[in-house]
């Protein structure tokens, strides 16, 4: 498992060297809903630049969850790595808002392994996820037992827009944050029988931020 600790600040970067835009960005997006709380902040080895899907992962408190963000599936530095229509990289981050029974001081460590192991997937079979994508995970969405995670009902994942950060606009493109949106094999059924955009809708009439919750 990698380290954790405070999200590390943004050095001023000399002329040679890469600036940072496109990760500012995330946190000038997050910095908008929970102002200038420090998140817990997990990095990645031996890192993106070195062959890591990801540079790392944030998780923010919000009142009774924790919000995970992903760092570096979109372009985190320099804005020349390739034009993609518009978009920063592979044109969103992913998010995630957990809250387990328990209530924790600090964020459950099981979703920063799990939410790495979602992006790896997705860059390595070449799948651009989206609005309305739908994962078969094959096990506990928890990652249970190999990470730690409770054990949970929930197998499958959908994906939709995050509603309180929707899509912005960074020096590198368009970054879309993509939020993981747990289900049961009844409920994946249901979204693949009608649409996964129908099920989330429902879902949010009873939990409009769609918290995944676990735990004993």
């Amino acid at each position: 498992m990698p380290p954790e600790g405070p999200a590390p600040d943004q050095p001023e970067p000399e002329d040679d060297e890469p600036t940072a835009d496109g990760w500012d960005a995330i946190d000038a997006a997050f910095r908008a809903v929970y102002g200038e709380q420090s998140p817990r902040h997990v990095g990645y080895s031996p890192g993106r630049a070195f062959g890591s899907v990801l540079q790392g992962c944030s998780a923010y408190r919000a009142d009774d969850h924790w919000h995970y963000v992903t760092y570096g599936l979109s372009n985190l530095f320099d804005d020349d790595e390739g034009a993609n229509d518009g978009f920063s990289g592979w044109g969103y981050e992913l998010t995630w808002r957990v809250r387990e029974s328990r209530a924790d001081a600090e964020p459950p460590s099981w979703p920063f392994a799990v939410i790495q192991q979602v992006a790896k997937a997705a860059s390595d079979g070449g799948i651009l996820l989206a609005e309305g994508s739908r994962l078969a995970v094959g096990g506990p969405v928890t990652g249970h037992p190999h990470t730690g995670g409770p054990d949970t009902p929930l197998t499958g994942l959908l994906l939709t827009t995050d509603p309180e950060l929707g899509e912005i606009e960074t020096v590198n493109g368009r970054v879309r944050f993509l939020q993981l949106v747990p289900v049961d094999a009844a409920t994946m059924a249901l979204a693949q029988e009608t649409s996964p955009a129908a099920v989330i809708e429902r879902m949010r009439q009873e939990d409009a931020l769609t918290v995944t919750v676990v735990g004993d």
